[in-house]
């Protein structure tokens, strides 16, 4: 029954933390909504590849780095202030591309050329906010339900980990689809959630600022 408990935990907790619109989120909307969900998949895997390092690091640092931010203002300073930036650039959009029939942009100027394994990987991983929320989670399971730690049977590891795998790819998926679905029914439909992160974006971070000052 234990068992199975680690690798339900693991599923729930993923797909919760995978439920938020982010940055992996978009970037698998945008490629579904200009190409398809076949492509965008290649997002997927990656970035639930990258997440399963994360909650390692989560797993064996936890206590250290949860005391490292409490103990460094300025490092909460720095992350309040790249969401705010973040959410600004998205809330003014980029406005020098040619578009498709939906109002779309198919095609930016200045655009890096990078395989989507390897955006999907990089935007699971370098994920500070992603990494925030695992220390909390991994946190909370110890002291309220489980012992989770690097050091536990090697299985009930592993059956953890499949559970955080399938639930980010479960609800990654679940987000190309359902763009899919919205791609035929409205247009410029990118740019209004980005928008819509963009000013929850703004929001946190204006949040956190006061939460900082006082």
């Amino acid at each position: 029954m234990s068992v199975l408990i680690y690798f339900l935990l693991g599923l729930i907790t993923a797909i919760i933390g995978a439920l938020p619109l982010g940055t992996t989120n978009v970037a698998v909307i945008n490629t579904t909504i200009k190409e398809h969900v076949k492509s965008a998949l290649n997002i997927v895997y990656t970035a639930a590849l990258a997440e399963l390092i994360l909650v390692l690091v989560a797993i064996s640092f936890n206590m250290q780095i949860e005391n490292f931010v409490d103990t460094n203002i300025w490092l909460q300073y720095i992350i309040a202030f790249i969401l705010l930036t973040v959410g600004i650039v998205l809330v003014l959009g980029r406005k020098e591309c040619v578009k498709d029939e939906n109002e779309e942009c198919i095609l930016i100027k200045k655009r890096y050329n990078i395989s989507k394994r390897m955006l999907g990987f990089i935007l699971g991983l370098i994920n500070p906010t992603v990494l925030i929320y695992w220390i909390l989670v991994i946190s909370f399971l110890n002291k309220k339900m489980l012992y989770l730690n690097i050091d536990i049977e090697l299985l009930l590891l592993i059956l953890f980990l499949t559970g955080v795998f399938l639930g980010k790819v479960i609800t990654l998926y679940g987000y190309g689809k359902f763009s899919h679905i919205l791609k035929t029914k409205m247009k410029n439909i990118t740019t209004r959630i980005n928008r819509i992160i963009g000013v929850l974006l703004v929001c946190g971070s204006i949040f956190q600022f006061i939460k900082l000052f006082f």
